[in-house]
């Protein structure tokens, strides 16, 4: 007969050392100061950090409306590549709502419609792709009449909001003179105009399929930040 040899464990070996703790609590630190800003940006609530959160959104969205239809929302390739859609602009407006809604909205009564005319034309099979919530058509209840919560601008103070596609296929979006122009001029806001400069030709590029940008209210009456669905501030520096 074996018997079995009990052991004890040496009290003093259970538990982490001081030095083991140590470790630990660095390894922490060391996280959080790399996910604590951004973490910290977010749970702020700054208006440019949920804005672009909105847009980089709409970006996977309208990626998953090209991989159904196997073509961009028809709207979106109207102009020449490198010419943005402008939401302001009613038609525009209803028909990017159309492309990702599957349903058109009614700005009188704030109700969602089936599609119709040509607005079926944008989404043929009335498929849903992003659920817009009340937050991105701003604060209805505190808006007044010219900027009343109807529209996807009032959410950014009644700025335009641009979206640019890349129509040829190869995987980047040149933006045409006018609206490098309306960019570059807006980041003279945030940034040394030297740099701005500098970096004009880069910032021409989107390395993109489909890029979402508002710009500053040159007028300064709205609070409205410039906020791009891509990374520019990699041409620039921080501000």
């Amino acid at each position: 007969m074996v018997v079995m040899k009990k052991t004890h464990k040496n009290p003093k070996n259970s538990g982490f050392t001081l030095i083991e703790l140590l470790v630990v609590i660095s390894i922490i630190g060391i996280l959080m100061g790399i996910i604590g800003p951004k973490v910290f940006d977010l749970l702020s609530g700054s208006k440019g950090t949920k804005t672009q959160a909105v847009f980089k959104s709409w970006v996977t969205q309208i990626y998953q409306y090209k991989q159904h239809y196997k073509y961009f929302p028809p709207f979106l390739l109207e102009e020449g590549e490198g010419v943005p859609a402008n939401l302001s602009e009613d038609e525009k407006h209803d028909a990017f709502i159309a492309s990702l809604r599957g349903k058109s909205w009614n700005a009188d009564n704030f109700t969602w419609e089936s599609l119709s005319g040509d607005l079926l034309e944008q989404n043929r099979k009335s498929k849903e792709f992003h659920s817009f919530s009340e937050d991105e058509f701003g604060n209805i209840d505190t808006l007044n009449e010219a900027n009343n919560g109807k529209y996807l601008s009032d959410a950014w103070g009644g700025r335009n909001i641009y979206i640019v596609v890349d129509q040829n296929g190869d995987g980047l979006i040149k933006l045409n003179d006018s609206a490098l122009s309306l960019i570059v001029e807006a980041l003279k806001n945030d940034y040394d105009p030297s740099d701005v400069d500098q970096a004009k030709d880069k910032l021409r590029t989107i390395r993109d399929q489909v890029g979402i940008f508002v710009i500053q209210d040159p007028t300064g009456e709205t609070d409205t930040e410039n906020v791009f669905s891509w990374d520019i501030q990699k041409y620039l520096g921080e501000n």
